[in-house]
């Protein structure tokens, strides 16, 4: 009977809830604590240099907090939609949108360059360093 009674005590939430532990009793990260919520609750001290909060005015920011930011939803709307565009269309629909890329106009050859010329600028290049010169067909 103690074991269940010392398991029992250990269940009921502080009321005091120091600083470092208060903004994730939230939710939330430290800076977004002391920016939103820091200001509105008050904060006492325990010990020497620790600081708490009171549990309930805690939750009851959180409440209030939560009534004055929801947002009403209407009752048959589908929060979990999919958003790949081929589930997302109604059956019988296209299953994805069309996109199509503009034709090329120049014919692409494996390992040859696409741009025009008589001399391409590598081969310039090329006999530039290697010292022969161009011929002249």
């Amino acid at each position: 009977m103690a074991n269940a009674t010392a398991a029992k005590a250990t269940s009921i939430p502080p009321r005091f809830i120091r600083f470092m532990d208060a903004p994730g009793y939230l939710g939330m990260c430290r800076d977004e604590f002391n920016r939103t919520v820091r200001p509105n609750v008050r904060e006492f001290p325990i010990g020497k240099q620790g600081v708490a909060f009171d549990r309930i005015e805690l939750d009851q920011w959180a409440d209030a907090y939560v009534e004055s930011k929801s947002i009403e939803k209407a009752a048959n709307q589908d929060n979990n939609r999919p958003r790949s565009e081929c589930r997302g269309e109604p059956t019988g629909g296209k299953p994805w949108r069309e996109k199509r890329s503009p034709a090329s106009t120049r014919k692409v050859e494996s390992g040859k360059s696409t741009k025009f010329s008589e001399a391409s600028d590598f081969e310039k290049a090329l006999a530039l360093v290697t010292g022969k010169k161009q011929s002249s067909t």
